[in-house]
């Protein structure tokens, strides 16, 4: 019986169609990066554009490489007339159009496309601008009522940090670690932080505001900087973004310019938008401040945040040195995350990328080999040079899951837990699953992945990975930078594979494959964790060395050199 393709960005596939997906998106990294630079070329001096989803090559909140490597999906499963599907479901409607013109090309015209619609009401739309000014607006004024202008910024050349905060992520900085703690008196006195406030309602900005004033570090809010047309001219990118022109381009021979268009008019993360062409704005500000900036370091992800501010600071202080301090190991499939020439050519990217081991600068350099890269401590992870000696409770097996951003995914691997727990027999009994959430995810969201936690499954609120990882025998993760940490404390990791789409696989390549288990079946992880659970003491010892090998390898100790080689100190 011919069966039903999902081609919705985060549909799920068949395994065996998965499975094909994900050799075909990974042959195809380079070639969609050159075609991310063609369509770029036109625009590349455009802020607009850069803070959009398709120049943003984030795969997780930008489609258009899932719609990419989709349709090279169907061209190849048409050869020979072997498309055997009665209906393709897709959730954009340019793409609808694309796939009718490709199954007429490869003789399927028997095959149905229908369309779910992923994009917001018209109404919806129209009222998301004004509300987000409203946002922004009424964080501007609580801004000026709680916190102070520092009239001595101008004083002396600053260290400008780009991070991130929200309620519980304050005292406990989860980017940049211990990296404060490892500076001296004179080097904090010029060191600020540039705050992004992500996850918070308006309701509790006045108490991260007055938070952050009581902490140890400096800060600077943007949000104390810009002014109301700064506020007007983010929100105005809506009425902008219409003008650009794509020309246009063929994929397997059809042309998806209308699918691009379609995104930069619909994108699902305008807050994010406007986040970045404010941030771009009050670097613009305390340049007419005469605020002296030495060295500005960007939080490096390659999101259309880092993108804004790599641009203002090229543009509006060019002496300053930028540096990328990309503090993880990359996913193969997380594209923006590695730099390309176009974005070097459009000044969105730092002048030297930081890595915190050796073995991470190949990967920043994948496709861009000439790009300025240095080693520095790694300390968002020190602690695995403290940690490869855990010690676990011999009389009751814990076992980690550190969820990833998805939440769909995140869903997906609480319930596979919680189906093959009762398969574990005489040993269920003493093993305890403790579950950690991503930082994005709501507690609530996470509770009604199931009906009725089993006594066994423990929601962890603990916000230290290092406390928690510390008592754990196993680690079960999918897209998450905790994977290469738990190996490095030798730790063995079970890859829960996504069935039904492509894998943000963390392991890198080098890692010995008795480290780690990829699973994608409920038997296969039964068997996994039996098979971790049941090794002998010498297995223990020689994860133990192959986990100093990954420390050594991706996790730098902290030196004063290393410390003064990020601030640029001679």
């Amino acid at each position: 019986m011919k069966k039903t393709l999902d081609l919705c960005f985060h549909g799920t596939l068949d395994p065996e169609i998965s499975d094909i997906l994900q050799k075909i998106s990974y042959s195809l990294r380079s070639e969609f990066n050159d075609f991310i630079a063609e369509i770029s070329d036109p625009n590349k001096n455009n802020l607009d554009w850069w803070v959009q989803g398709p120049a943003s090559r984030n795969t997780f909140s930008s489609p258009l490489f899932h719609y990419y490597t989709t349709l090279h999906l169907l061209s190849h499963l048409g050869k020979d007339n072997n498309l055997l599907f009665k209906e393709i479901i897709v959730d954009s409607p340019a793409f609808k159009e694309i796939v009718n013109v490709l199954l007429i090309d490869i003789g399927a015209k028997e095959c149905k496309v229908s369309s779910k619609n992923r994009f917001r009401g018209t109404i919806k739309n129209n009222l998301l601008m004004p509300w987000l000014f409203f946002v922004k607006f009424s964080q501007m004024v609580l801004a000026r009522m709680i916190l102070d202008r520092d009239d001595a910024l101008s004083d002396q050349p600053l260290t400008l940090i780009d991070t991130f905060i929200m309620p519980g992520y304050i005292k406990n900085d989860r980017w940049y670690g211990s990296l404060w703690d490892n500076l001296s008196a004179s080097q904090r006195r010029s060191t600020y932080f540039i705050p992004t406030i992500v996850l918070t309602p308006l309701s509790k900005i006045s108490s991260v505001f007055k938070s952050a004033k009581k902490d140890v570090r400096n800060f600077l809010f943007k949000e104390n900087y810009i002014n109301y047309k700064d506020i007007l001219f983010a929100v105005g990118h809506r009425s902008r973004i219409v003008k650009i022109k794509i020309k246009p381009i063929k994929v397997v021979g059809c042309d998806i310019s209308k699918l691009i268009k379609e995104e930069l008019r619909n994108n699902s993360d305008m807050m994010t938008v406007v986040e970045s062409i404010l941030t771009y704005r009050f670097i613009q500000r305390i340049k007419q401040l005469d605020v002296k900036v030495k060295l500005a370091i960007d939080w490096y992800e390659g999101q259309s945040l880092d993108k804004a501010w790599n641009l203002g600071f090229n543009e509006f202080h060019p002496k300053t040195k930028t540096i990328g301090y990309r503090a993880f190991e990359g996913f193969p499939f997380y594209l923006c995350a590695y730099p390309i020439p176009i974005e070097k050519e459009a000044h969105v990217l730092p002048s030297t990328f930081a890595v915190q081991g050796e073995a991470t600068i190949s990967t920043v350099r994948e496709f861009f080999p000439s790009v300025d890269v240095i080693v520095i401590p790694a300390f968002k992870a020190q602690y695995v040079w403290s940690q490869s000696n855990n010690v676990v409770d011999k009389s009751k097996h814990v076992i980690l899951i550190t969820l990833p951003i998805s939440m769909r995914f995140s869903s997906e691997i609480i319930n596979r837990i919680a189906k093959s727990y009762h398969l574990f027999n005489n040993i269920k009994e003493v093993i305890q699953f403790v579950i950690k959430p991503h930082p994005t995810h709501f507690i609530d969201n996470i509770k009604n992945c199931l009906p009725e936690w089993p006594k066994q499954l423990l929601l962890s609120k603990e916000k230290s990975i290092a406390r928690l990882l510390y008592i754990s025998d196993i680690l079960i993760t999918e897209a998450s930078s905790t994977c290469l940490e738990a190996l490095a404390c030798g730790i063995p990791v079970i890859l829960m594979e996504n069935r039904g789409g492509i894998t943000y696989d963390p392991i890198p390549e080098n890692v010995s494959s008795e480290m780690y288990k990829k699973i994608k079946t409920q038997q296969e992880l039964i068997t996994a964790i039996q098979y971790y659970l049941s090794q002998t003491e010498l297995d223990r010892k020689q994860q133990k060395v192959e986990g100093l090998k990954i420390r050594e390898r991706y996790f730098e100790p902290i030196t004063n050199e290393g410390v003064n080689r990020l601030l640029q100190y001679n």
